[in-house]
């Protein structure tokens, strides 16, 4: 009986190896899939061209996803798709050139396309497959919605190779040639206060190639690589191309002389308790004084929520029945035409109630901006208020008194503050 059950498990094992052997496979119905994931296809090119025919793409013929470019405005070619999909966690996007032309794909249109028999290349920096005409494409439907990453400029420099591609955006980016009567058209380096070297590339034949480059705004696009000579992605320059006005946001004036206001210039001793009488409660930073009433100077790791090239934040008491207050004591000149702040829960709190309010008469009065924010949480999360305030302006958060939270009905927990920027209205 002892041999008979050892041969009944090694048998047993036997099938659970060739089981795991099969690839590609149809989990609903244990078939092989026609379609291959295209972080997959990325994945297989190594420097040289490669023929894709289905015994390399574990029987697969086809790709799926969604046409992410714009052939209607003007800064894609007609000849070209670039195609976003996700699976199983992951999003990755491709280019695909055709031998022919077409306008019959429209951004938003979810395609599949047959693949067997082309060739995986870099073409100029760009990672693409080529050989095939639009009659290998089907539409399977229209409007959908497309995945965008919210990056800095720094983090899509990072990982570019990761991005190529696919669809993301930058808040919050000032244009270095932004100057009178200066236009979309062309080459423009991107800078965020981040670091890393973007260029926004616009064609002459892009619709939107006339507009007036603003001082300041948040972009949407794709990021690809280019090289005028070679088609190494290693020597191209990194790319992001909008393609449309609509990948155009929250534009405004430049920020104002050292902001962001990050906090980092003095130590958190300087105000370690929430009420300090004895200094009034004041702070002086790199922007000027600010007051900082029922709040703290944090710079606790992995519970205070600072910029991760930080070390401090600044921390506003929960479950008050009075308001904790971050507040500017010092006039801007120039008005504003922006606001963009980063805030999160200190540790694991409750979220709270907190609203960005201005004064134009030195803090005798204050002004709410916006609408009440409600949804802080572990995760940092930017803010951003377009305004239009003309002549002198100074702000400050107003962290709401709402009591001893009271979960669900009340939520007041403790509130970070970092990364607060006022943009100029000129």
């Amino acid at each position: 009986m002892k041999n008979i059950n050892n041969a009944f498990l090694i048998g047993m094992m036997a099938l659970l190896v060739l089981g795991s052997c099969k690839k590609n496979e149809n989990e609903a119905t244990g078939t092989i899939s026609s379609i291959i994931d295209v972080s997959y296809i990325k994945k297989l090119h190594n420097g040289d061209d490669l023929s894709l025919v289905k015994e390399k793409l574990m029987g697969a013929t086809q790709i799926t996803g969604v046409v992410i470019s714009d052939v209607d405005n003007g800064n894609f070619v007609k000849n070209e798709l670039v195609i976003q999909n996700f699976y199983k966690g992951r999003i990755a996007g491709i280019i695909v050139r055709f031998d022919n032309n077409s306008d019959s794909f429209k951004l938003g249109d979810s395609v599949k396309v047959e693949i067997n028999n082309t060739v995986l290349t870099r073409k100029n920096g760009s990672l693409m497959i080529k050989g095939l005409d639009f009659s290998k494409v089907t539409k399977i439907s229209s409007g959908n919605m497309i995945t965008i990453r919210e990056v800095t400029l720094s983090q899509l420099y990072g990982d570019f190779f990761n991005y190529e591609s696919t669809l993301v955006k930058i808040n919050n980016v000032g244009f270095a040639e932004a100057h009178v009567n200066e236009t979309f058209e062309g080459s423009k380096d991107l800078n965020d206060n981040t670091g890393g070297k973007i260029i926004l590339s616009t064609s002459a034949e892009a619709s939107f190639s006339d507009l007036l480059l603003p001082l300041n705004a948040s972009l949407t696009g794709i990021a690809t690589y280019y090289h005028p000579s070679k088609d190494s992605y290693t020597v191209a320059d990194n790319l992001l191309k909008m393609r449309n006005t609509n990948d155009l946001s929250n534009i405004s004036g430049v920020a104002y002389t050292n902001f962001p206001e990050n906090f980092e210039n003095v130590p958190a001793a300087s105000k370690v308790l929430y009420d300090m009488p004895l200094i009034n409660n004041t702070v002086t930073f790199k922007t000027g004084n600010w007051k900082i009433y029922q709040g703290v100077i944090g710079n606790e790791v992995n519970k205070d929520k600072f910029n991760p090239l930080g070390k401090q934040a600044i921390r506003l008491q929960g479950n008050l029945s009075e308001s904790a207050v971050l507040e500017m004591g010092f006039d801007l000149m120039s008005g504003a035409s922006k606001v963009t702040l980063v805030y999160g829960t200190y540790e694991n709190d409750l979220s709270s109630t907190w609203s960005l309010e201005y004064s134009q008469d030195g803090g005798a009065t204050w002004l709410q901006s916006g609408q009440v924010v409600k949804d802080a949480k572990i995760s940092p999360k930017s803010a951003t208020f377009i305004l239009n305030i003309v002549g002198k302006v100074r702000f400050r958060i107003n962290k709401h008194g709402l009591g001893l939270s009271d979960y669900p009905l009340i939520e007041n927990g403790r509130l970070n503050i970092d990364d607060f920027t006022v943009y100029q209205n000129i």
